[in-house]
């Protein structure tokens, strides 16, 4: 990671000993695999040649100096990670404006370092990918800029965003909560506007807005021609409009072949323009090519290479499937960019091939890790399934799923290992159930089990509408007994296996609360004691020591997120109360105290928790934001959490870890990010 693209270091809370790093100097390597999640935008640099910025639904902003064949973060002081554009200004391409769902921020140095901008009472948010194009720029002048949000107000701003005026403020032109597409000027003083009234005009001195008669109604892109100011052409429903009298009146094309059209591109630099679109339908998509305005056209499709090397998913997944844009190179109009749900794809052909350029940008959120004694790396991640790593998270290969199919392909949630096994939780996008996956070859084939599990996913009083299993724990002593945890009041709760997770049945005692998120797990000094943390309007620290049989209340009104134990039977949970906290057990093991607060202003809870195998006192913690906001904080205890130091050091800031753990031999700590993949520190 280049210096000029480091975060803000944290300074250490309190003196380490002589023998700690400065967390000024902790350096964090990358250890995971690129691309595998939404990228919803594109933009290029207008005066830099090769100059390429990125957005991520979860992770952020990247950019590329080199056409996109390495990306690099460029999320200092961005605080908020959900990216719906990036504008850059014509007038001076170091000024850029993100569109985010905590607002608009800017940037003066080309993205080393953001600032927020006035939200308007958090009324300046923007949606992924509904808001495709929502600011525009003031061609001349870069503190002049126009947006318009996810719920279809449209604010102009001449001092970067300073102040901002709403254009519309008794709602007369535009429908509340339904978000603006697209915004451009004309040239000419006036705003173009794409929203679910079509297309509209607003002259902005007047606060006057009217719709273009007989245009297209169902938009989803526009664009100005820059040869020939008066024309436009539009993305409307299954045609191409085009109008050369700014609205006045339209032609339209022959209707695209399949899908419907949902992005547009234009090059202009030949006699007749190139027109490309985006279509999608469900979750397929690709590119269409028209040279005579839409009469006929043709497929851009045939040859997609993914880069399988630093985006292993591509064993199961489609290539080329549901897309978000299309971006010209203005340098060169051979040069073409799209993005879609999976990654994003560069043609240097003009459409002919298209080659995966996601070097640099990780855009999964992973849920799990595990390392083994082998050093052999285990991730679970949302959307791209179970991986592994046997060179240290250099290279990862997808063991589940190793083919699509609907009960195999979606989230998975926990990993952890029983003996030889392999131990994972899933939950398929297209069948509503939770089930475990089982590896006994590390890896190398699986077994799905359903068996004594809900047949169908709970609704009730869970975490994100409906029941994951989330919650997974081994018995240290026994490894042939296991126990889960589904969030939902409608079937959900704890789970037992006593034959290494191939057959289960629902415990026969309950805590209060069912709504749990990682918060279980077994006293190593005694089998006998279980302890679970939830949420919701029963919130507590809930343990039995029984095996289930029973459960005790603890203790209430914390949100807890995660529980690990130490060798000793130290009981440590980490969740929210007013902030991210963490609790210790007291030595009853029965009831807790607080071991720290910690004043994180961005960290919604304490998640990510770890305890170094080799020396039992240290102690890692990260908060995280279920927001998307940055920076959350990496906290290191070596004295069992009596201090903390801060050690992000150079990690791109981010929303926070989902999880951490540390080698066997204690060498390492590994992170899973809530978004952006996994990183791995050496503590010696």
């Amino acid at each position: 990671m280049k210096n000029g693209y480091k975060l803000l270091i944290c300074s250490v809370i309190l003196l380490l000993s002589s023998t700690t790093v400065k967390a000024s100097e902790k350096h964090w390597e990358f250890a995971g695999w690129y691309g595998g999640g939404c990228f919803p935008n594109l933009a290029f640099d207008l005066q830099n040649k090769g100059r390429v910025y990125l957005t991520s639904d979860v992770a952020g902003i990247w950019r590329s100096d080199d056409l996109g064949d390495h990306w690099h973060f460029i999320t200092n002081g961005l605080g908020q990670l959900t990216v719906s554009q990036v504008a850059v200004a014509p007038s001076d391409s170091n000024v850029l404006y993100a569109a985010t769902g905590g607002g608009i921020f800017v940037s003066k140095d080309a993205g080393n370092s953001w600032e927020s901008t006035d939200t308007m009472g958090k009324s300046i948010t923007f949606k992924r990918p509904d808001n495709y194009r929502p600011i525009a720029i003031d061609s001349q002048d870069s503190n002049k800029l126009c947006v318009g949000t996810e719920k279809g107000k449209i604010f102009c701003s001449n001092d970067a965003g300073g102040q901002w005026r709403d254009i519309d403020p008794n709602r007369q032109f535009f429908s509340d909560k339904k978000p603006i597409v697209a915004l451009n000027f004309d040239g000419q003083n006036k705003l173009m506007v794409a929203s679910d009234k079509g297309l509209s005009q607003c002259l902005l001195d007047e606060n006057v807005c009217n719709a273009l008669n007989n245009g297209p109604v169902e938009v989803t892109d526009f664009l100005f021609s820059k040869k020939t100011p008066n024309s436009l052409y539009v993305a409307g429903d299954i045609k191409l409009w085009i109008s050369k009298d700014s609205g006045a009146s339209w032609s339209q094309s022959e209707a695209i072949p399949k899908g419907k059209i949902y992005r547009i591109s234009v090059d202009e630099t030949g006699d007749k323009p190139v027109i490309r679109v985006i279509w999608n339908k469900d979750w397929t998509g690709g590119v269409l090519l028209t040279t005579d305005e839409g009469q006929t056209w043709e497929e851009q499709d045939k040859n997609l290479q993914p880069d399988s090397f630093s985006n292993p998913t591509y064993v199961w997944q489609t290539k080329g499937g549901k897309s978000t844009s299309i971006q010209i190179d203005p340098f060169d109009p051979n040069v073409i960019f799209r993005t879609d749900w999976w990654g994003v794809w560069r043609s240097d052909d003009g459409g002919a091939t298209w080659n995966e350029k996601v070097v640099g940008a990780p855009n999964t959120v992973a849920n799990d890790i595990l390392v083994k004694s082998n050093q052999d790396i285990y991730v679970a991640s949302m959307d791209n399934g179970l991986l592994k790593s046997s060179d240290g998270g250099k290279k990862y290969e997808c063991f589940f799923p190793q083919k699509y199919s609907t009960s195999t392909a979606g989230h998975a949630w926990r990993v952890i290992p029983s003996g030889n096994n392999i131990i994972g939780t899933s939950s398929p996008w297209n069948e509503i159930v939770d089930q475990l996956v089982i590896s006994k070859d590390d890896g190398k084939t699986f077994d799905l089990i359903r068996s004594g599990l809900p047949d169908k996913r709970p609704y009730n009083n869970t975490m994100w509408g409906q029941g994951y299993p989330r919650a997974l724990a081994i018995d240290p002593n026994n490894p042939d007994t296991i126990y889960l945890g589904i969030d939902g009041d409608d079937g959900g709760g704890l789970f037992v296996s006593n034959n290494k997770g191939f057959t289960w049945q629902r415990s026969q005692g309950q805590p209060d609360s069912l709504r749990v998120y990682h918060g279980l797990a077994v006293d190593p000094t005694d089998s006998n004691r279980i302890v679970w943390g939830a949420g919701g309007s029963r919130a507590g620290i809930y343990i039995s020591n029984d095996k289930g049989k029973t459960f005790q209340n603890a203790m209430k009104n914390i949100w807890v997120f995660n529980i690990i134990v130490g060798p000793d039977g130290a009981i440590y949970v980490g969740g929210a109360q007013s902030g991210p906290v963490l609790y210790i057990s007291n030595t009853d093991k029965q009831s807790f105290h607080l071991l720290k607060h910690f004043d994180d202003k961005i960290g919604d809870a304490i998640d990510g928790m770890a305890i170094n195998p080799s020396d039992p006192k240290m102690i890692a913690v990260s908060t995280v934001s279920w927001s998307a906001k940055a920076p959350c904080k990496f906290y290191l205890s070596h004295d069992a959490g009596q201090s903390w130091e801060v050690i992000n050091g150079d990690l791109p800031d981010g929303a926070g870890a989902s999880a951490m753990t540390f080698d066997p031999n204690g060498q390492y700590l590994y992170i899973a990010r809530y978004a952006g993949s996994v990183y791995k520190m050496a503590l010696q």
